[in-house]
């Protein structure tokens, strides 16, 4: 690094040296290459060139206090020394003072009025400076010197833009055209100055020039039907619209123009003819199709007209694209939110039958088959999805608990014990694979590594009511821990409120430590959410009445819960004999 800067303080000192003539005068190197003479002694030149040297690399290495300070040495030793107040001016613009580095870059450019880095710095800090006008007589002069570089026109039309100097703007435009010809940019940039100034007849005429530059372009057709469209002219809009058919009589995206021209006027039988027709084409992108269908997947399902246009278009979907993938995975979509989970399973099937590599719907297909209570066909796709993507975690997740519901425990924790090893950083779900592993060691009886994973699991995701309750009704099957199980199995109500469920196994830890007045209570609020159809609740609300000594209410529940349907081995002998059997 020493020995790069030794050689640039050579090689500017040969510069500067060898431009020396015998009287001691010196030439000042520009960003040009234009030459000033410097009234310098030889001393004198050896210390602006240090100094000019040294804050270029204060510059490059980012220190721009230190690197100021260098360049205002050299203006103490040569107070013209223009190439410094450039570097002083660039670096305070940079460092968001344009204010201060104005006066600076007004100096340089005063010096060599033809520099253009200079008048492009100057205008530059104008325009940071909010000095619009003063940026655009800067740019107007860089156009005089240098007509034939059009970029200076189009940053000369937009310093006198920000001025609110619009009409000189246009005919800086008006400039451009006449050099370059008509171009999209510039008359979509005068559409919009003649709209903004209410001027609607010149913002069409732009459109129209366009048109008339690119008679095969429909592009420009439909922007120029949209602007009618937008301003409330529908028969000028359909003409132009007929234009285009006259062209392209399918012409998709044109339809849908005049189909949203007909919704926001609330013409929706209109406007839905006109994308079907766009749907019907198989030119048009399934993208933009998907698009359309997500407005109406988001439609509540109350609305049945707006259900059956978003059916009628998926039919045209599956018609018109039979063999994409985003066909079948949005018809999986809607079947799945109208609760159509057979369908919607299906759908998704077909969807990763056509393309695999789509993670998110094997992730529906696994919801679903747990939602289905497939457990045959989530230990299938999970596995299957484990081989696709095997640093995903949730298949391990999925495959683990389609082994446990097959009380195949041992598999389900060796799935688990691999699959937690691909979570990064989320504790929640961390605290899942945690949670199975308890579930699975309760079931093998290993009750301390089963208490210390629901454990691990609510320590990672201390608010995990079903962790709660899971691990709260084991402690009360097992008749162990009944304090732990009863705090627990609060807190997991507190934390969800009105879930019968876990009513029930709160009331079911209270029954375990006979505080039956209490239990009874629980066991009614479950009813009350729904556990009037649940056997088990029934059943355990008889078991505590009968505790409680009200044998023909027990007996009663009892009966309900046998017509509920699920309940426990002793139920029948309960109702048979009028006894407690446990």
């Amino acid at each position: 690094m020493k020995k790069y800067f030794l050689n640039l303080f050579f090689f500017l000192s040969v510069i500067l040296i060898f431009g020396c003539k015998s009287s001691h005068t010196a030439t000042q190197t520009s960003h040009d290459n234009t030459k000033e003479k410097l009234p310098l002694s030889y001393g004198e030149l050896l210390k602006l060139d240090r100094s000019f040297t040294d804050g270029l690399i204060q510059k490059m290495q980012g220190n721009y206090p230190e690197a100021i300070d260098k360049f205002k040495k050299c203006l103490d030793v040569y107070p013209n020394h223009s190439a410094s107040m450039y570097e002083i001016a660039y670096i305070n613009n940079n460092l968001g003072k344009s204010a201060e580095a104005i006066p600076y870059a007004q100096k340089a450019v005063s010096l060599e009025g033809g520099n253009e880095w200079y008048q492009m710095l100057l205008a530059k800090c104008f325009m940071e400076a909010g000095k619009y006008s003063n940026a655009s007589d800067v740019f107007e002069q860089l156009v005089k010197t240098n007509p034939e570089k059009v970029d200076y026109y189009f940053l000369w039309s937009s310093a006198l833009l920000h001025a609110n100097k619009v009409k000189e703007a246009l005919a800086v435009y008006d400039r451009i055209e006449e050099k370059v010809g008509v171009t999209e940019d510039i008359c979509l940039q005068k559409e919009r100055i003649y709209l903004s100034q209410n001027q609607f007849d010149k913002a069409v005429g732009e459109a129209q020039k366009l048109i008339n530059a690119f008679p095969a372009e429909m592009n420009y057709y439909r922007m120029l039907a949209e602007l009618y469209f937008q301003n409330k002219k529908l028969k000028e809009g359909l003409d132009v619209c007929k234009q285009i058919f006259n062209i392209d009589p399918n012409d998709p995206q044109t339809h849908l123009m005049i189909a949203d021209y007909y919704e926001n006027n609330n013409e929706n039988e209109k406007a839905f003819s006109h994308v079907k027709i766009a749907f019907l084409n198989p030119d048009l992108d399934i993208d933009d199709k998907i698009k359309i269908l997500i407005a109406y997947f988001n439609i509540p399902q109350k609305f049945s007209s707006e259900k059956s246009e978003s059916d009628t278009l998926i039919s045209i979907l599956l018609k018109v694209h039979p063999h994409d993938a985003k066909t079948y995975s949005m018809q999986g979509d809607f079947f799945n939110r109208d609760g159509k989970n057979t369908q919607a399973r299906d759908a998704f099937r077909k969807a990763i039958e056509l393309d695999k590599s789509r993670y998110p719907i094997w992730q529906q297909v696994l919801v679903l088959d747990e939602t289905l209570g497939d457990f045959e066909s989530m230990e299938t796709d999970s596995r299957q999805t484990i081989e696709l993507f095997p640093s995903e975690p949730y298949p391990y997740i999925f495959n683990a608990s389609s082994y446990y519901q097959k009380k195949n425990y041992k598999q389900a924790i060796d799935v688990v014990n691999i699959g937690k090893d691909y979570v990064a950083g989320d504790k929640k779900l961390l605290a899942q694979f945690y949670s199975i592993l308890g579930d699975c060691y309760n079931a093998t009886k290993e009750y301390k590594l089963s208490d210390d994973n629901y454990e691990k699991a609510i320590n990672l995701d201390p608010e995990n009511a079903n962790v709660m309750n899971n691990w709260s009704y084991f402690l009360s099957l097992r008749n162990e821990k009944l304090d732990k199980a009863e705090r627990i199995g609060l807190k997991a109500n507190q934390l969800v409120k009105d879930n019968a469920s876990y009513e029930d196994t709160y009331a079911w830890v209270l029954y375990k430590q006979k505080n039956y007045e209490e239990a009874k209570k629980w066991l009614e609020k479950a009813i009350q959410h729904g556990g009037d159809k649940n056997g088990v609740i029934m059943e355990h609300l008889g078991d505590v009445l009968f505790q409680m000594g009200q044998v023909d209410s027990a007996f009663e529940y009892w009966q309900k819960a046998k017509v509920a349907g699920k309940h426990s081995e002793f139920l029948d002998r309960k109702i048979s004999d009028k006894k407690m059997y446990e």
